[in-house]
């Protein structure tokens, strides 16, 4: 098991979500964060090609993404945005990681 912990920016950025978002990136992140490995990769779940100084990893959730580290037992969701065609936003910005 992993404690998943929202960094403040993060925190600010999923309460300025619709509910429904909050609900299913709520699940989406305590089963596939939380309960199963990090770091293992899938379609959905990878590591970022390009080092970021934001993130380490991408959880792909519908049009929402999640970027965050893993830090021995405790991930660390360090931005939530989501994605509209090629573009990230994130607190309604375009974002370039």
């Amino acid at each position: 098991m992993y404690e998943v912990v929202l960094s403040p920016a993060a925190l600010r950025q999923f309460k300025r979500l619709p509910a429904s978002a909050r609900s299913l990136l709520k699940k989406a992140m305590g089963e596939r964060l939380g309960k199963e490995d990090p770091t293992q990769e899938d379609q959905n779940r990878f590591r970022l090609k390009r080092v970021s100084p934001y993130a380490d990893f991408e959880l792909r959730v519908e049009p929402w993404r999640v970027f965050y580290r893993v830090q021995e037992s405790r991930v660390m969701v360090e931005l939530i945005g989501r994605k509209r065609g090629n573009v990230l936003v994130i607190e309604g910005k375009e974002f370039h990681l």
